[in-house]
C-alpha cells in the first residue's frame, strides 16, 4: 500500500479596505510579499500566519488563517498589531 501525499487545503481570504483606493499588502510569516491589491484582496492560501497592511508603511496586523475568513480594515485596526518580519535570504 503506497502512502500518497495529502492534498493541500487552501482557505479563501477576503480583506476589504476602508477606501476603494487603499492598497492592501499581504505577507507571509517570513516577511515575503504574498499578494497586493487595491480596495479589496481576494485570495486562497494555505493555512498559516500572515501579516496584512492597509496602506504601505502602516501598522501590520496578524492573520492566523485556519478557515475561510473575511476581514475589514476597521476590524483589523481594532485588534492587535504585529511586528513586520525582515525577510532572510540565503547567502549567495
Amino acid at each position: 500500500m503506497s502512502m500518497g501525499r495529502a492534498t493541500p487545503v487552501y482557505y479563501k481570504l477576503v480583506i476589504v479596505a476602508a477606501s476603494s483606493a487603499t492598497e492592501i499588502w499581504l505577507g507571509d510569516d517570513a516577511g515575503h510579499l504574498v499578494q497586493q491589491a487595491v480596495g479589496e484582496l481576494r485570495t486562497s492560501l494555505l493555512p498559516g500566519d500572515y501579516g496584512v497592511e492597509c496602506g504601505l508603511g502602516t501598522s501590520p496586523y496578524p492573520i492566523h488563517l485556519t478557515q475561510a475568513s473575511r476581514y475589514t480594515q476597521t476590524e483589523l485596526e481594532a485588534g492587535p498589531t504585529c511586528s513586520r518580519p525582515i525577510p532572510q535570504f540565503p547567502p549567495a
